[in-house]
């Protein structure tokens, strides 16, 4: 059954070799993966079209404000059953009509809307708003990105750094495993010792197929944000060189971040400008109660004739200039519950801004101890490793004087590469707290 085992284990790493040999393998910098992972988002390309769509409503706000132009023509044939007129006291003699008449009739006509109670300049004020709006969602989904492409990069550097160690072991394990052999063949070790060492050996390695299989899952999610060819194997570099902030929840207390959050994050940014443009959208209602004034010129083409283009003295194009003023009295009385429906969005905007606040603020208060936390764990796992080191340093002398028995050793060894796996895990985790920190307090953008 173990040796059925061992070759199972040999066949799983003798395919990772071969399929590792046959990928390309990339090696990148968190920040080369952070810009590579913002240019192949396709939720900031979605970003970006929202944010055409709104440079495109501004333009057609500022479109109404042109003046607008129409032309028509129309040909009508008249059929006139009665061929004799007479009107008795206004005609002396009866007219003759003709039995059917053609007309033209074309218009051509220019108008300017000059006042409409300021409606037009709201409105263009609202679009303009409305593309701010869009740019402040897509900064808030680019710093999504950043943050989901920091995890995951870190989440295989994780991984990376637990192979190491589970390497480490493996080499100690045979090395070992080798002084063991030669006890038992000078009687000074056992057949159960030398077992004991084979399964601790066994058992690394399944650890390490564990760990590959995890390895290849976080790999192709991570080259799929990035979009990269499947057959990428990407490399990560090391983490030891981004500064970890040791100091930072004395230098700056959980106050600082709570501020630069609530001046920073563009999610709440958004009902600043979604209060001004209800701002507009009330003054724009209580401009419809104002009438209308609008100027324009007309000119038609009036041609009682068979012909399009008839004798000269047989068609009229008169133009005309002039001032139109209208008012619609009916909106003094109508726009009332529209300004309350406005003024309900107003509350109902400030509501929602004092909730997304508590939730930020909840959610930096957690990213802040998560982040202390991480580096407390450090602080704490630094004594263990020294400690573990040195329990194992002691425990290798006393077995190899017969003083320990193989179980002290192995226990001690295991002991040591558990606290070299969780400090580099915790180190990894405390920069990924850091991140996370300043992506709840708005400055995660600022960094990349």
């Amino acid at each position: 059954m173990i040796k059925m085992k061992k070759i199972s284990l040999i066949i799983a790493l003798t395919c990772y070799s071969f399929m590792s040999f046959g990928q390309d393998s990339l090696h990148l910098s968190l920040s080369e993966a952070v810009q590579m992972g913002i240019d192949s988002s396709k939720k900031l390309m979605l970003a970006q079209t929202k944010i055409q769509q709104a440079i495109n409503k501004y333009e057609q706000a500022k479109d109404k404000q042109l003046p607008n132009a129409e032309v028509s023509l129309m040909g009508s044939e008249a059929f006139i059953p009665t061929h004799i007129l007479q009107i008795k006291g206004l005609m002396k003699e009866p007219m003759e009509l003709p039995g059917n008449s053609t007309m033209y009739l074309g218009t051509l006509s220019i108008n300017q809307l000059i006042f409409a109670g300021h409606k037009l300049q709201y409105a263009k004020a609202s679009a303009k708003l409305l593309k701010k709006t869009a740019k402040l969602k897509k900064e808030h989904n680019r710093e999504g990105v950043i943050l989901a492409v920091i995890q995951a990069y870190i989440n295989i550097y994780k991984i990376d750094q637990n192979i190491k160690v589970i390497h480490r072991n493996i080499h100690d394990v045979n090395k070992r495993l080798e002084e063991t052999k030669k006890f038992k063949d000078a009687g000074l070790a056992t057949l159960n010792d030398v077992l004991r060492f084979k399964l601790q050996k066994s058992q690394a390695r399944l650890a390490l197929v564990d760990l590959i299989n995890n390895r290849q899952v976080a790999n192709y999610a991570l080259i799929t944000m990035l979009g990269l060819p499947e057959k990428t194997t990407l490399k990560t570099d090391n983490l030891e060189k981004v500064a970890l902030q040791k100091n930072t929840p004395k230098a700056y207390p959980l106050s600082y971040f709570i501020n630069q959050a609530l001046h920073n994050r563009e999610d709440l940014k958004t009902y600043a400008v979604k209060k001004k443009i209800n701002h507009n959208n009330i003054k724009s209602i209580k401009a419809s109660k104002l009438p209308t004034l609008g100027a324009g010129i007309n000119t038609y083409y009036l041609n009682p004739n068979t012909r399009f283009f008839p004798p000269k003295h047989s068609f009229l194009v008169p133009i005309t200039v002039g001032l139109k003023v209208s008012w619609d009295i009916s909106s003094l009385y109508t726009t009332k519950h529209k300004v309350e429906e406005a003024q309900i969005k107003k509350q109902q905007i400030f509501i929602a801004k004092e909730s997304s606040s508590d939730k930020i603020k909840t959610a930096v208060n957690k990213s802040y101890h998560e982040y202390l936390k991480a580096v407390q764990r450090i602080e704490e796992l630094h004594t263990t490793v020294a400690q573990a080191k040195e329990n194992d340093r002691i425990m290798e002398l006393k077995y190899k004087n017969q003083l320990a028995t193989t179980t002290d050793r192995i226990d001690a060894q295991t002991m040591l590469y558990k606290s070299l796996v969780d400090i580099a895990l915790a180190k990894a985790d405390a920069k990924q707290a850091w991140y996370e920190l300043q992506a709840t307090s708005g400055t995660l953008n600022k960094k990349f």
